[in-house]
């Protein structure tokens, strides 16, 4: 799922964007790429600052889609994808503590799996 060209695009900087729903509707708040690390071919983990709707809104309903992208760069294709699946916030885990070792105001790390990829642009 998270293949070689998904982690290629997960490389370039720029915003990961996603969605969460709750009470209140679609909920939408973004991290940079760079934050973002694969940690098997379906999870990705990055670090939560503060996220509190997100979470929220998780613990009702863990359902969770984010776009990455690529404009290209040097090789001249861009790409783009929407990644669904589900996420949890964990916080006291050994993921937690890895990411904090980077980040400190990491209070929690997104746990996301991927459950289906969509390339939506290139």
């Amino acid at each position: 799922m998270l293949d070689a060209t998904v982690c290629a695009v997960l490389e370039a900087e720029g915003p990961a964007t996603f969605v969460t729903n709750g009470p209140d509707g679609p909920h939408l708040v973004a991290t940079w790429q760079s934050y973002l690390e694969a940690i098997d071919d379906a999870t990705l983990v990055f670090p939560a600052g503060g996220y509190r709707v997100t979470q929220a809104n998780l613990e009702q309903n863990p359902w969770i889609q984010m776009v990455i992208g690529s404009k290209g760069g040097s090789s001249g294709f861009a790409l783009g994808f929407r990644l669904t699946g589900t996420a949890e916030l964990q916080s006291g885990h050994a993921l937690h503590e890895r990411l904090r070792a980077k980040y400190p105001w990491c209070r929690a790390a997104v746990v996301m799996r991927v459950t289906d990829v969509e390339r939506i642009l290139g």
